[in-house]
């Protein structure tokens, strides 16, 4: 009869399940970090302690500082898009319109995480090889966003076209201008006016995608 003492079996982890864990664990390191103290504090010695691994484990994930810091832009960008499209679908809140898919949009670049990369487009400016490391990354994000607004709209019964997707970018673009604005001059009314433009905004122009040009 086996004893009730009897170790369970070990369940040992694949190498590409334990690199994996590592990566993640790099990854949200790299994001705290990066949030935390910006890109100016941003070394790979915080992350590895962050993340308790060494700087070779860092390595043998990325082989630069800007592969890094590439990487840790896309994953942002990727948990802030995930998080915007589980609030959107979240059945507890009932159906959303597009007055709701503003106020998600403000939550999402108010985020920290979001300012935090936007330390990393103005440094990309005289980087070059930053810039070359994040160009994708920013290219494949925008493209996301838009495939994500054409999935909106079809929710909100609109057929996706070039005016939705002008009125996601006329969104997007006008509050980035205003949050980079806020990190040196912060304007609470200034956020307000434009809140206020986009509400009034947006919906004339989604009717006109809706063929009523009223």
């Amino acid at each position: 009869m086996p004893s009730a003492l009897t170790a369970s079996p070990v369940v040992r982890r694949t190498q590409a399940e334990r690199k994996a864990t590592s990566r993640a664990a790099l990854l949200e390191a790299a994001v705290d970090t990066l949030t935390e103290l910006g890109s100016s504090g941003f070394t790979t010695t915080e992350v590895c302690r962050r993340a308790e691994l060494s700087q070779g484990a860092l390595f043998k994930h990325f082989a630069t500082k800007a592969d890094l810091l590439a990487a840790t832009t896309e994953h942002l960008f990727d948990e802030l898009r995930d998080q915007y499209t589980a609030a959107f679908h979240d059945p507890a809140g009932g159906p959303l319109d597009l007055a709701d898919a503003i106020s998600l949009l403000w939550g999402a670049m108010s985020d920290p995480r979001l300012h935090a990369a936007f330390d990393l487009y103005t440094d990309a400016r005289t980087d070059a090889t930053l810039r070359a490391s994040l160009q994708p990354v920013v290219e494949a994000h925008l493209d996301h966003i838009h495939r994500l607004g054409d999935d909106l709209a079809t929710e909100l019964g609109v057929v996706a076209d070039d005016t939705t997707r002008a009125i996601v970018e006329l969104s997007i673009l006008s509050m980035q201008g205003l949050m980079l604005n806020d990190m040196a001059a912060p304007d609470p009314a200034a956020r307000g006016r434009l809140d206020a433009t986009l509400r009034q905004v947006a919906p004339l122009l989604m009717n006109v995608a809706m063929g009523d040009p009223t």
